[in-house]
């Protein structure tokens, strides 16, 4: 059964500003707790389990923990955050992994690292994001660690400054992208590595890249975009809708929220 570490929006909220979305915005904290108990329901209903950590008043941005690190079977690569707004967080994840005696490795002193934010793994290979919030160091580092080969691309666009914003797997073989979000010529180093899907700016800024597989259905954060449709309609992949408008304030969504363990 596929496993994912979420923590509960308690304390969620926007009191700084680390990306181009979290300007100006105020969060309603009820409805972002009923949509993330929605991507709990929807998870566990598509086959799903989900697991939590204690949420921390300190840290707001605590509930997107896709960012703490990579899972590996029992290895867990721990983040090390760009901002110091966030740096705390590890702390926390560390101590919640260790318990479940997991092999915590860290990537190297003063190096940043921001977990499945940047990096996923597709077959025997590392496929990783690198300019805003990690390294290019800490993906060969994490690579290494894994035993696996790296494809490292560059973002270009601050609006996209995670991977998990601008790139998502949507099958075995497909991925989506969003072009502009890398420099010249990074995308194309996956020719041949996996089928890859543009999409449009319009369809970026409503975070399909952030969509997330459980099982054989992909969760998308909204049907109303062109790549949702084509997804459904002519590629034949099962979607399944979940709102989580609330985070997208704060430059997440649906994968953000998750970490598969």
């Amino acid at each position: 059964m596929e496993t994912f570490l979420l923590c509960p929006p308690d304390y969620f909220d926007i009191n700084y500003s680390i990306n181009p979305w979290m300007t100006g915005e105020k969060i309603n904290i009820e409805k972002a707790k009923s949509q993330w108990i929605d991507l709990v329901c929807a998870i566990q209903s598509e086959g799903g389990n989900v697991r939590t950590i204690i949420p921390e008043k300190d840290y707001p941005d605590m509930v997107f923990t896709a960012n703490a690190g990579i899972v590996k079977n029992n290895t867990f690569i721990i983040s090390s955050m760009r901002h110091s707004e966030r740096k705390g967080e590890s702390h926390y994840f560390r101590n919640w992994f260790k318990r479940e005696e997991y092999d915590i490795v860290d990537i190297i002193p003063g190096v940043s690292f921001e977990g499945c934010g940047d990096v996923l793994v597709h077959q025997n290979s590392l496929i990783g994001g690198y300019g805003y919030r990690t390294d290019l160091l800490a993906l060969e580092v994490a690579a290494g660690t894994l035993g696996i080969s790296l494809f490292d691309l560059k973002l270009s666009d601050p609006r996209f400054y995670h991977l998990d914003t601008c790139f998502c797997k949507i099958s075995d073989n497909k991925a989506i992208y969003y072009p502009k979000a890398f420099e010249k010529g990074e995308i194309e180093k996956l020719c041949g590595i996996i089928d890859l899907i543009p999409i449009t700016e319009a369809d970026a800024r409503l975070f399909m890249c952030n969509s997330m597989r459980v099982n054989d259905t992909l969760l998308i954060p909204t049907i109303h975009s062109e790549i949702g449709k084509n997804i459904s309609n002519n590629l034949g992949i099962k979607t399944r809708s979940v709102n989580v408008s609330e985070f997208l304030k704060s430059g997440g969504s649906i994968q953000c929220l998750s970490l598969r363990i």
